[in-house]
């Protein structure tokens, strides 16, 4: 058996034994390290190469902010709407409104909506961009600087009955947007289709209260404008619930708020086709 012997001047040694005639066996392979102590001090002062891991950066969750700026934005309104402890000029006027219309309910609604998007969340970046693009709307129709009334004439009376048939039409097709919200919310829960269905109701008894308004028959318009303020009331009383849901969530509460899961009776397409093909796919037993 011959031998081969290797040896680096570090003082890492290795020692080869191999056979003199060819056998189907395993070499025998030897090594003998004998670092010195200098070796051990440089090995130990080497840096470490980093460990690849699995974290990258998380965003937080955004819809905290979204329903915060909501909630801030709409519940004051909806009591000047009601009217209560004369609130609103007992005639349902939101000129109080205009900074929280801006700021909360168009501004934050608008940043939590490109932070859903950002997350992945399709369906929560639509409802808080569109809204927030609302409440810009409702608030800048306010502000003298837009003109809004006085666009449609000199006559302040014909001005404003215009104004008032013009802007019920925004109100419609928001009842029609929060209809399409109401279907689709049929996958999340019982309190998102409550609350997008107090909506629905909401905008058309606004615009009808505007409607009355433009004719000029105010005690009809004072009733559908408290109507549109009751339903607006109860989505809001929802929409607190789900607000404090989601602060529950956010700090890892241990108990949260129960909203009524409904994904588990209306099914997923995705999830649907994903039986149907299991079921339609071959399969052989043994």
């Amino acid at each position: 058996m011959s031998e081969l012997h290797f040896a680096s001047p570090d003082g890492i040694s290795l020692h080869l034994r191999l056979p003199q005639q060819p056998t189907d066996g395993i070499p025998d392979y030897r090594s003998s390290v004998k670092p010195t102590y200098q070796q051990i001090e440089r090995f130990d002062t080497l840096p470490s190469r980093p460990e690849h891991t699995n974290t990258h950066r998380r965003f937080g969750n955004p819809t905290p902010v979204g329903l915060g700026g909501f909630l801030l934005a709409n519940t004051p309104a909806t009591i000047m709407l009601l009217g209560w402890h004369g609130a609103g000029g007992r005639n349902g006027n939101e000129s109080a409104a205009v900074g929280r219309f801006m700021y909360m309910g168009c501004l934050l609604e608008i940043i939590c909506g490109i932070g859903e998007w950002i997350n992945g969340e399709t369906f929560n970046a639509a409802v808080f961009l569109i809204l927030g693009g609302y409440f810009g709307a409702s608030g800048a129709v306010m502000m003298p600087f837009y003109n809004a009334i006085g666009g449609y004439g000199t006559d302040a009376t014909a001005a404003a009955a215009a104004y008032h048939d013009s802007y019920a039409m925004l109100l419609i097709f928001m009842g029609v947007l929060l209809l399409f919200f109401t279907i689709a919310s049929v996958r999340l829960d019982i309190c998102h289709v409550v609350l997008f269905a107090c909506f629905t109701v909401c905008f058309p008894c606004l615009a009808t209260s505007y409607y009355y308004m433009a004719d000029g028959n105010e005690d009809s318009a004072r009733t559908f404008r408290i109507w549109g303020g009751i339903f607006s009331l109860a989505g809001s009383v929802l929409l607190w619930y789900l607000f404090l849901g989601s602060l529950l969530e956010a700090v890892d509460f241990p108990y949260l708020l129960p909203v009524g899961d409904l994904s588990k009776y209306v099914r997923g397409r995705t999830e649907s086709l994903g039986r149907r093909r299991h079921k339609s796919s071959p399969s052989c037993g043994l």
